[in-house]
């Protein structure tokens, strides 16, 4: 019996979490003076709320290694082997966490990979991975797919603003700055589990064409396409993109998954990403 694991900044829709049987440790998020765990005790709007409110951004944290030591040592006292996927290694000390509870537990057989991706493509290696284990694969088989899969799915986001990022550290307050006086929405994307800056476009509604252009360009030459739609607040804009990449690429699957807490800390509301894996048909493919 192989059970997944993953983290919450893996965004998909929680039905899919419960009928694949997938476990989620939820990530960290400190604000207004306590402690939150991501899916448990924060409420999005209570979060929003503090995030519109309070001059002071929230902070965000791995979880526990204390967290991981108890779902694990659970699942492989109920006789499981365990496939852990988490979120890239780049961006946050989740995957060391993972690594060092399962030091901690040396008799068990544990499998922890770094998907050097963060919400709905890591969702996408995450619904993979529990599917494969109800068809029986082995432990190898999954860990082996989910590498070949992370090097050739592709996800790109837009965000309102950057301010959040640069509150983060996560871009410099003068790009953020810039950005916000040219009126420019610069796409980014994740590169070797980072987040890089891909191209500029003026105007929120040109840089939303261009993040499905960009979809459809990796789609060329592809079949079996798995599109993950992520926003920050803008559940209509998503319904709208995941119908209209619906129709014109027919993918295999389609999901809308809201960001939580942990994400949106840093992305703020207005965001949006598309994520997108497909197999290379014959001829074809990037």
């Amino acid at each position: 019996m192989i059970r997944v694991v993953t983290d919450s900044g893996a965004h998909l829709p929680p039905v899919l979490f419960q009928e694949l049987g997938i476990t989620v440790v939820p990530l960290v998020v400190n604000m207004g003076g306590r402690t939150y765990y991501e899916g448990e005790d924060l409420d999005l709007e209570a979060f929003y709320d503090y995030l519109r409110s309070s001059p002071m951004l929230p902070t965000t944290s791995q979880p526990p290694v204390g967290r991981f030591y108890e779902v694990y040592r659970r699942l492989s006292e109920e006789g499981a082997t365990i496939v852990s996927l988490h979120l890239s290694s780049a961006l946050s000390g989740t995957y060391a966490a993972a690594v060092a509870a399962r030091e901690m537990l040396p008799e068990a057989d544990i499998h922890v990979v770094d998907t050097r991706l963060i919400s709905v493509p890591q969702g996408i290696l995450v619904l993979e991975a529990a599917r494969m284990a109800r068809a029986g694969a082995t432990a190898k088989e999954i860990v082996e797919r989910m590498e070949f899969m992370r090097a050739r799915t592709v996800f790109y986001f837009v965000l309102d603003t950057l301010e959040y990022l640069a509150k983060g550290g996560r871009v410099s307050h003068i790009q953020a700055l810039m950005g916000n006086v040219l009126q420019l929405k610069p796409i980014l994307k994740l590169q070797e589990g980072r987040i890089e800056a891909h191209e500029r476009v003026r105007t929120t509604q040109r840089a939303r064409a261009r993040l499905q252009e960009l979809i459809r360009e990796y789609a060329r030459g592809r079949k079996d396409l798995r599109i993950g739609v992520m926003h920050t607040r803008l559940p209509e804009v998503a319904e709208a993109v995941a119908r209209a990449l619906h129709e014109e690429l027919r993918p295999v699957e389609i999901f809308i998954a809201e960001a939580g807490p942990a994400v949106a800390t840093h992305a703020g509301p207005g965001g949006l990403g598309l994520a997108c894996y497909g197999e290379e048909a014959e001829g074809g493919g990037a």
